[in-house]
This record gives structure tokens, sequence and C-alpha cells, in this order.
């Protein structure tokens, strides 16, 4: 699960002095007396805070200096919050006036990774977050859009686009022979990894779901559960890469290091169909595995020589994939 992969850029480092400068005024002049760098992200950077006076922590989450995502997360935090466990923004500013990039202070939700319960082999545990999280992510994808593309500041679809076979095709070929991801899989596996993609791509096409809200990196680093009495989700964090489109395109990204038919894989669809109130659509694991191989080959093109841990793992799963669902009959 994202073990050991590089950043593409080292994380904000900022000294308690630094972010004192930069939130005391939100909390009414009084200090921030501790700042932990904390998260297992590979883009923003997020401190836990300790403010004089308070007793429950804080999170200042510092962005990167994409345009809009900063915005887009506050505009998520406000449509959730207060249905589902997304952490509520305290305060933003997107300004740039006392700092090179947007900034939020946000609330601390308690929790452990939900990643570190998977791996900790004790199945009443694993078996109650996994119904939690399969619940939780039917809740996100009842929202639902007229259109599926990328979301804009005010969770507007403001580039609409289907992935279809088509787009697929298109952003595959872009992904291998444009952008490089072929260097990294090697001429064998890139040529397999092509033939694969153009004789499954039509059942994309065959697709009929609503767009729904797609968190687009839900995984075991990006939810938090409570341990006791038993596992529930407490916070889902992260929502940069949200967008509207196809419910599976999370549905992969938090099984893709699952193996087909494993009992958290079981656990997590059945609560899932059930909170969602119908079951899968015909051959979702393989229309499941095409919409991660968008991610996977994306991922793949904007690696470099510098992170040889991710660029392994990623050419490990698309050949996992392939050899998984090659001759697969639909």
């Amino acid at each position: 699960m994202k073990e050991d992969w590089e950043r593409a850029e080292p994380p904000a480092s900022l000294s308690v002095e630094e972010v004192n400068a930069l939130v005391r005024p939100v909390f009414g002049g009084r200090n921030v007396t501790a700042a932990y760098r904390i998260g297992t992200g590979l883009s923003n950077s997020n401190y836990k805070l300790e403010v004089e006076g308070y007793q429950e922590p804080y999170v200042l989450r510092l962005y990167r200096e994409e345009e809009g995502i900063a915005e887009k997360e506050q505009a998520i935090s406000l449509q959730l919050s207060g249905s589902l466990p997304v952490p509520r923004m305290l305060h933003m500013d997107w300004s740039r006036a006392s700092y090179v990039s947007p900034w939020a202070v946000m609330e601390w939700k308690e929790g452990v990774l939900l990643r570190d319960v998977l791996q900790s082999r004790k199945q009443p545990l694993i078996a109650s977050a996994a119904d939690s999280v399969g619940r939780v992510l039917a809740q996100i994808h009842e929202h639902t859009f007229a259109a599926a593309g990328f979301l804009g500041k005010s969770l507007e679809v403001t580039q609409p686009f289907i992935m279809d076979n088509t787009r697929f095709l298109a952003f595959i070929e872009d992904c291998l022979l444009v952008r490089g991801a072929s260097v990294w899989l090697g001429e064998e596996l890139a040529s397999s990894v092509w033939a694969f993609c153009q004789t499954y791509a039509p059942i994309l096409s065959a697709q009929e779901d609503v767009p729904v809200l797609v968190h687009s990196d839900f995984n075991g680093l990006n939810i938090l559960v409570t341990e006791t009495p038993e596992c529930k989700v407490s916070a889902v964090l992260d929502w940069e890469f949200a967008f509207a489109g196809s419910r599976l395109v999370d549905i992969g990204n938090m099984l893709r290091y699952e193996e087909e038919g494993s009992f958290v894989e079981t656990r997590l669809i059945r609560a899932y169909e059930q909170q969602y109130g119908q079951p899968l659509p015909p051959h979702w694991r393989l229309r499941m595995k095409l919409e991660d191989l968008v991610a996977l080959c994306d991922m793949l093109s904007r690696s470099t020589k510098s992170m040889p841990n991710r660029i392994q793992d990623l050419k490990r799963l698309i050949a996992k994939t392939l050899e998984r669902f090659s001759g697969y009959a639909f």
C-alpha cells in the first residue's frame, strides 16, 4: 500500500515559530506550543498543532501550488462534514499573502490508519473496519452529478469527460508513448499493456452508472478508524483529487492490494452493496481494474529515476492485472 514510495517533492518544513506566525491570528493570538508533521501523504503537508488554552489539537494543512485544490477541499468539507466523517475546515487562506501556497486549519480527527488495522491480522477488527469502509464509501457515492468530469472550486463540473473506450485508449497511449511510462515498464510489458487495453476497453463504453462523487485516492492511507469497541471510520482525508465519475474508481483504489475474493474484499463489497441498495455491475472486477490502470499508468508516467520503490510497485501492480485478466471473457 504505497509502502516506501518516494515523494515528488520534499514535505514543507516549518518551525514552531513559523507556524505561530501563520496561525496565531486564527486562535485569537494564542500560541501554538507544539507542531508535529504527520501523515503519509505524498503531495501536501500536514502538521498536528497543540494550542495553549485548547484541549483538542488541530491540523495545519499546507497545499501544493496547484490552482483550486484548497477551494475544492473546502467545498467538499462544507457539503459532507455534517453527514460523513470528513474533517471540518475552520480557517482557509488561499491568498498567498502569508505563505507561498494555500493553507488551512482543520479539526483533528481521532483514529488510526486503516492500513495499520488491515495489517494487524486481528480478524474481528478487520471485519468491522471493512464493513464500515464499505458503508461510508457507498454514502459518499450517494452524491451524484449530472455529468462526469473534473470539479471546480464549488464542486461544479468544469471539465466534462467520460472515461469511455475512446478516451481510455487515448489516455493510456499518451501515458505509454508520450509521457514515458513505457520506459519504466520495458518494451515487452508496455506492448502487453497496450494490447490488453485495446482488447478490453470496449467494456467501459457499456457502463451506464450515474456519475458520483469520487474521492480518487480512497485507500488505507487516507482513512482513519477507531479501534474500540469495533472499528468504524472516523475520517476520510485528502480530497484533493476528487472528481465526478465512476464509483468503480474508488473501489479499485481501495482493493488495489487485495487478492480477489479476499476476506476484506468480501466484507467491504457486501457492506457497500447493502448500503448503496444495488449490486455492482456485471464484470465489475474487470471494469474496476481498467479504471485503476488509468491511475497506475498516470502515476508511472509521472515517476522519475529518483523513485525506484514507486516504479517497482506500480510495475508489479500493472503486471498483476494483466496476468489475472488476460483471456477474460465478457
